[in-house]
């Protein structure tokens, strides 16, 4: 149910300001939804291009396979660990999206000597395989910041062009034909008494 409205010159004034304003800031919010809209598509395509490298690099590993299992104390993947993963943020139309700077490593000590010449091969694999991993979490961060922020803007959108904006347009038209009825009246009532006055 609408709000009482006054109809009233100034309250006239009120709504035409509103309208004024609502449609001015409409095209602004369309386009932040665009511009998120698009953001969220280069973000599946990035998301898919790192799935589709790791699973690249986890069909390599099998041909690591076997070296990982030979002659090492313990599984390779205990040499490795990521240590501290340095962010950053990009803005996208007021968004702050979080990005991987960069990622740091604990690699524990272990015998050049006494391990094969693989090893570090094997250790830079896993590196760039846990690299990858960081970036897709980062990367479906993204996404959900972006559908979080899309879903908000669309009901802004929605709210102005489907609520307020029909909602100051009738209020407009309902004064105005409740002044200008006011005024038929008012010169109705003055030819009355101009009349009576005459006679």
């Amino acid at each position: 149910m609408s709000e009482k409205i006054k109809k009233t010159r100034p309250e006239l004034l009120r709504q035409r300001r509103q309208l004024s304003m609502f449609q001015r800031f409409l095209p602004t919010l369309v386009l932040k939804k665009q511009q998120i809209q698009s953001e969220i598509l280069k973000v599946r395509a990035e998301a898919q291009k790192l799935d589709k490298l790791m699973e690249q690099k986890i069909r390599e590993s099998i041909g690591w396979k076997m070296l990982f299992s030979e002659s090492l104390p313990g599984p390779i993947t205990r040499y490795v660990k990521v240590k501290n993963i340095q962010r950053g943020i990009r803005n996208v139309a007021g968004i702050k999206l979080p990005i991987v700077s960069k990622v740091e490593y604990e690699v524990s000590d272990y015998s050049r000597f006494a391990t094969p010449m693989w090893v570090d091969a094997g250790l830079e694999f896993l590196k760039d395989l846990l690299e990858l991993r960081e970036k897709l979490i980062v990367i479906h961060e993204q996404e959900h910041l972006l559908q979080k922020e899309l879903r908000k803007v669309t009901q802004r959108v929605n709210l102005f062009e489907k609520v307020m904006i029909p909602q100051a347009t009738e209020n407009i038209k309902t004064i105005r034909i409740t002044l200008a009825e006011e005024q038929t009246s008012a010169v109705g009532r003055s030819k009355i008494a101009k009349s009576k006055s005459v006679n």
